[in-house]
């Protein structure tokens, strides 16, 4: 009897995790605390870079693969545009025309879409509404316990479950969660023909950071998919099943705890129409396009958004409990860092888990290998982000260096 991974979350990680072992043929489970993948009208569009990419290529069948690009912007080199609040260039780091490096460029995704991409055909290993609670050793396996009351049991269990995750807490205690007091929230504007005749093209592709003096810091960034749904399914997975997502420019508003009107529980607890008012007030004075932007937007997609990272954990002993994603890695979203490191723990881990089964390697020693190989790049990006957070949000975070040491 072959190897049975328990994967605790179905986010981006966990799906796409599930799915690289799947196409390697190692038995999955997956336990979810939602009820389902979401509505699309709150999501969130992702930048996915060349290790993301490569890591969809090593974990999903072609067809889903091509799905993925088809549903995508098409790609495109970061140019590193920054504004002020009255749409005047502050820096570039990259001319306009500069020639695409399609094995270096990045493309935008929208994360239900990817995740409808990453659950199809995982339907039968994949359990909504079943949150896992906490885990225990049983023999040489590891037995998940459920919110429900029930239990399931396997070889491995891989916490893919987010920064709150109640696995990580019980096998790594010592990880911390930083609350970086900063806090905003983010909504969409259709982009229509109409919206396309007035948005400047250069505030399209890319994010584009807008600062302010009052501390408040706006990103804009476009989700534009290559054809419309209907015609990506046809040309690449037609058994495939996707609510279709239009086109938008998803702004975002963040600033520190000192400038923001409203404490972050207050935030998190506002109505989306309490949100909209919030974002339309903090960008009164600010260039006329901008507060169009906001004012045309849909005011029942603004949602909160809270930023926390982790504090790079130092090595631990390997067991066959492990850690994928935001649970062990959560960083700001500055430079789309995140949701590339953990494409790319899924694409790791699968391999290393498809060599254990396959008995090319013992169990643990892959998962240490995986870990250590984890620890490097992900803390990497984390350093990364909070310097980038610092720069445009004006954060002040802890060093991070030599902490996975």
């Amino acid at each position: 009897m072959g190897l049975r991974v328990i994967i605790a979350g179905g986010g981006i990680g966990g799906l796409c995790l599930a799915q690289g072992l799947r196409k390697r043929g190692v038995s999955v489970e997956v336990f979810e605390s939602e009820h389902d993948l979401g509505p699309w009208q709150r999501g969130f569009r992702l930048r996915v870079d060349r290790s993301g990419r490569g890591a969809l290529v090593s974990c999903l069948p072609a067809g889903l693969y091509d799905l993925a690009q088809a549903t995508a912007g098409r790609l495109y080199t970061p140019r590193g545009t920054v504004y002020d609040h009255l749409l005047n260039e502050v820096v570039t780091a990259r001319p306009p025309d500069l020639p695409l490096d399609p094995a270096a460029a990045a493309m935008v995704v929208d994360r239900r879409t990817l995740r409808e991409i990453l659950f199809t055909g995982l339907g039968d290993a994949v359990r909504f509404g079943q949150p896992v609670v906490d885990y225990e050793h049983v023999g040489d396996q590891v037995r998940v316990l459920l919110a429900d009351g029930g239990s399931a049991t396997g070889d491995v269990l891989v916490a893919a479950d987010g920064v709150g995750s109640a696995v990580r807490r019980r096998r790594l205690p010592q990880a911390e969660v930083l609350d970086l007091d900063l806090s905003g929230v983010y909504g969409h504007l259709p982009l229509d023909d109409e919206a396309l005749a007035w948005i400047p093209a250069e505030l399209l592709g890319g994010a584009r950071p807008v600062l302010s003096p009052e501390g408040w810091t706006m990103v804009l960034g476009a989700f534009q998919p290559q054809m419309p749904t209907a015609d990506a399914l046809a040309q690449t997975a037609p058994g495939a099943a996707l609510q279709p997502v239009p086109a938008y420019l998803q702004w975002t508003l963040l600033a520190p705890a000192e400038a923001h009107p409203l404490p972050p529980e207050a935030l998190r607890a506002a109505a989306p129409a309490e949100l909209y008012g919030l974002a339309a007030e903090a960008t009164r004075a600010w260039h006329p396009l901008l507060r169009r932007i906001i004012a045309e937007s849909r005011p029942e997609t603004t949602t909160a958004l809270a930023i926390q990272t982790m504090i790079p954990t130092p090595a631990w002993p390997s067991d066959n409990v492990t850690v994928l994603g935001d649970c062990i890695h959560a960083m700001t979203p500055v430079g789309g860092l995140g949701a590339n490191a953990a494409l790319r723990d899924a694409a790791l881990l699968a391999a290393a888990l498809a060599d254990a089964d396959a008995g090319r390697r013992g169990l643990i020693s892959a998962i240490s290998h995986y870990e250590a190989q984890m620890r490097d790049y992900a803390y990497e990006a984390i350093s990364s982000s909070l310097w980038g957070a610092e720069t445009l949000f004006g954060t002040r975070t802890p060093s991070t260096e030599g902490a996975h040491a």
